[in-house]
């Protein structure tokens, strides 16, 4: 995950709940039926929140969790921790994905198998985990390094990159062959509560929240975090695309929910103020776009702005995020008629005010 951007103008006004976050490897209820479960993850912010709902099927009480982890040995630990201690109650029936991050996602395989659950999660999902993780030519490390040179990223810098191989899919190791296709508005009943699968776009190509009107509660995922923006990145398959546009878009479908929702977010810590943080998160946006047109006075590539946006210096990892990032920033702009594209000069491409 790129090192996000901090939203906090008015971050403080969010009403967080009086819920001290769990250990690794335990549990703490923090809605009706739902229990926070946090672990961790070796890059920032250090840490992913999942969850455990209370469930029944034909067979009886059972658990239906929420996302999985990175997968390290100490997640792994923390899992079996969990599963012969505060989760020993009642078995693992189902594990639902919200996106296909390696933090959500990558232990998915290993837990469906470790427990017997079947994965549920979006189409749009599962096949982008499939083409990240597997060999489809669409996540080759050579098509994202010359995506990045035409956005001006030097060729030592994606030479570094192409080194640095398929860092995910070493990670992940393995992805499931089957999952139960979860459907945008589909209703999923949950320990007799109905939970509404809202499909989000940007951050990931097919990103799952989860509401339940009744008690409200809304598992978000990366799109509605409490504190930083989630990455929103132009990936080098779909070059042109407006990723900051479809995630401006697809938060606020969340605009319209209970005002006293329960915010369960991937990262951070629970809180109220649903309409709120849909205003903080365009603001930040709105704001960043408005910089990113200021800095374009002169023909600019998307590397020229990176040392001028983020003010640390960033690794070979970082850095793809970062690309990505301000590429469909600078896609967003050029859109909307705010910047114009020149023709690539020299191999790259550049932006400035029309």
């Amino acid at each position: 995950m790129l090192p996000a951007a901090t939203v906090s103008d008015t971050a403080h006004a969010l009403e967080t709940l009086d819920a001290p976050a769990p250990p690794p490897g335990r549990r703490v209820p923090v809605a009706r039926g739902v229990f926070w479960m946090r672990m961790p993850v070796a890059f920032a912010p250090g840490h992913v929140n999942v969850w455990a709902l209370e469930d029944e099927d034909d067979l009886g009480p059972c658990w239906t969790l929420v996302d999985t982890g990175f997968p390290c040995d100490d997640t792994r630990a923390h899992w079996e921790g969990l599963l012969s201690g505060d989760l020993a109650d009642r078995p693992v029936r189902r594990i639902l994905i919200t996106h296909c991050h390696p933090d959500h996602f990558g232990l998915g395989d290993w837990l469906a198998q470790r427990t017997g659950a079947r994965i549920w999660m979006s189409l749009g999902e599962y096949l982008t985990a499939q083409a990240w993780f597997g060999d489809t030519p669409a996540s080759a490390i050579d098509l994202m390094a010359a995506f990045f040179r035409l956005h001006g990223l030097p060729p030592e810098q994606t030479d570094m990159m192409q080194r640095e191989g398929r860092r995910y899919r070493r990670t992940v190791g393995s992805v499931p062959v089957a999952m139960r296709r979860v459907l945008p508005g589909e209703v999923v009943t949950i320990g007799g509560d109905a939970w509404e699968a809202i499909v989000g776009h940007g951050h990931s190509p097919e990103h799952l929240s989860f509401y339940r009107a009744h008690d409200p509660v809304l598992i978000a995922g990366d799109m509605l975090l409490p504190a930083i923006s989630p990455n929103t990145p132009t990936l080098p398959f779909e070059p042109e695309t407006d990723a900051v546009g479809h995630y401006l878009d697809s938060i606020e479908r969340f605009r319209v929910l209970a005002a006293q929702t329960v915010v369960l977010p991937a990262h951070g810590d629970p809180y109220r103020g649903v309409g709120l943080r849909v205003d903080q998160l365009r603001l930040h946006h709105e704001k960043r776009l408005a910089q990113i047109a200021a800095l374009c006075d002169t023909p600019t590539s998307a590397f020229d702005l990176l040392p001028r946006l983020f003010k640390r210096e960033l690794d070979s990892f970082q850095t793809r995020f970062a690309m990505g990032e301000v590429i469909a920033h600078l896609n967003h702009l050029w859109g909307n008629g705010r910047l114009r594209r020149l023709e690539e000069q020299d191999g790259v491409l550049r932006f400035i005010q029309p």
